[in-house]
């Protein structure tokens, strides 16, 4: 199945790559006639510097802003459609999300899991995902770096990091805006922002975006589509230059956003939901396929709603001193999440959930940065983070008996408060034995103390709130922790253009406390350790036109932090994981206008305790296309796109038996546009899963159910949509 299925992404790829480069055969035999073409250089910040991507000793894949802009990646899941390696599912609530790389990450099951792949927004480290997802506008650039990274990066990089790096002021007075409109469902999004010049050395940008989202699915009950999500955000930033040894720069951002509806549908089902519907009142409603529409109301709630807001804050000081520089980089960051959901999926009042869930967190790092041209270059400093997440949640369960089980009754309600506090000390030493030969070491002490505050107490008693959701008296947990990672990597530049690589890497995430287990007293979980080997090459050729890239790993993990949902309750706990595998990338450049790509990656990750595969681990994932960018008259730039996203099988729970397997995927998109270099507009129409393949990214049991009831997440159906840009 799995060589099928890379045959026919294979061959898919070679057929979409044959049509379009039979377009410009003239104008690229021209360009290579004059023997002007080169790949661009891409320069990466992801590890605390400025580097040219092709002499890191890491795998590091970037978007730019204008793939930013040309390809439409306006939300955090849209990142694995153009980094496939990077897979990332919604869960149902909102602002969680399931992220992986290489086959290995947390899953959204317990919103007080820090993820085990980090991520920044500015360098500034962000515990959840949809801290980070709300910052998912006015993009400069979004850099992802694989295997353990804990040395340098920080805090819980035990299997990497995504970087993303949003757009400064520039010197002059400057405008854009961009407004995208999808016509399959309806759904509106504008953006846009100006550069302010109020001074030689005071210069600001003020940005937002309004996204109005229709849903992917359509409420059969409601007669909605679902779930629909009102979002909007805002960000200055200021950027201050007092002297060419200093400059300063701050941001502020606010996000919020309202949803209404469900985002998940049944896929598979016996014949007791469709009883229960009928038994609510709404017979014949309920089918159990994945076609987009569900069938889920409840008059104790209505329709699913939830409001999330975010505030982000961060300062950035860096201080030139006779070639080295000293940073300060200060961040706060604080979210909160309410939710009104029918825990059911189904018409009636079977099940439904409120949470009210608040995030804070501040961090301070310090550090010094050397020169670039030293034989010893080094990056040495320190980080304190102190962050708090508190959830209140009330949950019932009016689920009717079934022969010879009783009911499922009863209502809770359950208050967790953690504290954590953080700090570490670090350094990265990068040694030149040779002018072409590079030895580097990373060190990095942690120390991290979480305790929590907890208990549930009964509203209405019943066998759920009595035996599945157990009441406990309020009572308190804590635990302290130091943890030392370390990385030692060897580099040799074999020609200015080939780089052979090898490491080795330790990264720990320290335990903590589950939010979501049933039985509190088992919500401790003990920290999580990850050892990478990675070796490689980097290298580019034909007049640096081809960038060939590749590199192979070796990841273990020793108790890897888990919660699964056996279709009942949640269980806390921890497992041993393993991937290995393969990554290539392939750009070729024949011509100035044209250029093709090619990234795939092959994970073979596995769960060392159940001896069976790891969630959310295709064992291919990968994209092949091209693009072409030819000028069509003095002031007129065409550009066209089109590329295949294909992924494996793969599975969404532990617990196979009570899901099914996620199918695998091969995914059409495409999109076309013209850009005025003069006047500053652009039109361009965008395509993206244009077969309308239908697929979905994250499962469960149906709660409370039989086995053979299964519900997921649908991921996005065909979207044709057109976007117009104004720049000034």
């Amino acid at each position: 199945m799995i060589v099928r299925h890379a045959q026919f992404a294979s061959i898919s790829a070679v057929t979409l790559l044959g049509l379009l480069a039979a377009l410009p055969a003239k104008a690229q035999q021209a360009a290579v006639a004059a023997n002007e073409v080169t790949l661009e250089e891409i320069v990466v910040t992801a590890r605390k510097r400025s580097e040219v991507s092709q002499k890191v000793p890491a795998t590091i894949t970037q978007l730019d802003m204008e793939t930013i802009t040309a390809k439409a990646v306006n939300s955090f899941t849209e990142i694995s459609k153009v980094m496939p390696s990077v897979n990332i599912s919604k869960a149902p609530s909102p602002g969680a999300y399931s992220i992986t790389i290489r086959g290995l990450g947390s899953e959204p099951g317990n919103p007080s899991f820090d993820s085990s792949v980090s991520m920044f927004v500015d360098g500034v480290f962000t515990a959840r995902a949809r801290e980070f997802a709300n910052s998912m506008f006015d993009a400069a650039s979004l850099e992802m770096i694989k295997g353990t990274q804990a040395a340098l990066l920080g805090k819980n990089t035990s299997l990497g990091a995504v970087n993303l790096t949003t757009r400064k002021p520039g010197d002059d007075f400057a405008a854009n805006a961009l407004y995208t409109h999808d016509f399959e469902q309806g759904s509106d999004r504008v953006e846009g922002g100006v550069d302010l010049p109020l001074g030689e050395a005071f210069k600001v940008r003020v940005a937002g975006f309004y996204d109005d989202y229709a849903g992917a699915l359509y409420n059969t009950i409601t007669a909605k589509r679902t779930q629909r999500q009102k979002s909007q955000g805002g960000r200055v930033v200021a950027v201050w230059n007092p002297s060419d040894d200093v400059d300063v720069t701050a941001a502020m951002q606010t996000f919020s956003s309202d949803s209404y509806g469900t985002n998940a549908e049944f896929v598979a089902a016996t014949a007791v939901p469709g009883a229960l519907a009928a038994l609510a009142g709404y017979p014949g409603v309920f089918e159990g396929n994945l076609d987009g529409r569900t069938a889920v109301y409840s008059s104790v709630i209505g329709d699913d709603r939830g409001e999330q807001g975010a505030t982000r804050g961060s300062l950035t000081i860096n201080w030139a001193l006779g070639g080295y520089t000293l940073t300060a980089q200060s961040g706060f960051t604080r979210s909160d999440v309410n939710t009104a959901g029918n825990t059911s999926y189904l018409p009636g009042n079977y099940g439904w959930q409120k949470v009210n869930d608040d995030s804070k967190q501040f961090t301070q790092e310090v550090r010094v940065t050397s020169p670039q041209d030293l034989r010893v270059e080094f990056i040495a400093g320190a980080l304190y983070l102190n962050g708090s997440y508190d959830n209140d949640t009330v949950t019932n369960s009016n689920s009717p008996a079934r022969a010879p089980s009783p009911a499922i009754l009863g209502t809770t309600a359950t208050a967790f408060y953690q504290d954590n506090e953080a700090w570490s000390a670090f350094g990265q030493a990068d040694a030149k034995f040779q002018e072409d030969l590079k030895l580097s070491l990373g060190l990095r002490y942690t120390h991290e103390t979480k305790s929590v505050d907890l208990g549930r107490r009964v509203i209405t008693p019943g066998i759920y709130s009595t035996v599945i959701l157990p009441p406990f008296a309020p009572f308190s947990m804590e635990r302290s922790e130091g943890n030392v990672d370390a990385s030692l990597g060897l580099s040799y530049q074999m020609t200015p253009d080939m780089l052979l690589y090898g490491s080795v890497g330790q990264g720990t995430k320290a335990g903590g406390f589950a939010q979501s287990a049933s039985r509190l007293d088992r919500s401790e979980y003990n920290s999580e350790r990850a050892r990478t080997a990675e070796g490689g090459f980097k290298s580019q050729f034909a007049d640096r036109s081809v960038t060939l890239n590749a590199a192979a790993f070796y990841t273990k993990i020793r108790d890897f932090q888990l919660v699964g949902f056996n279709g009942t309750s949640f269980e806390v706990g921890n497992t041993d994981l393993r991937t290995y595998g393969v990554e290539s990338e392939l750009a070729w450049a024949p011509s100035r206008e044209l250029r093709f790509y090619w990234n795939n990656t092959y994970a073979r990750a596995k769960d060392l305790v159940l001896d069976d595969k790891t969630t959310h681990a295709p064992r291919w994932s990968g994209v092949v296309g091209a693009s072409y960018s030819p000028r069509i008259a003095d002031d007129l730039m065409l550009s066209a796109y089109g590329d295949i996203v294909y992924r494996s099988s793969e599975i969404g729970q532990r617990n196979q038996g009570n899901v099914i397997p996620i199918a695998s995927t091969t995914k059409l998109n495409a999109g076309i546009g013209v850009e005025s270099m003069a006047n500053g507009w652009s039109l361009r129409l965008l395509g993206k899963n244009l077969t309308n393949e239908r697929t979905f990214g994250f499962v469960f049991p149906a709660p409370l159910q039989p086995v053979g009831n299964v519900i997921a997440i649908p991921e996005e159906t065909r979207t044709i949509s057109l976007q117009v840009g104004i720049k000034y």
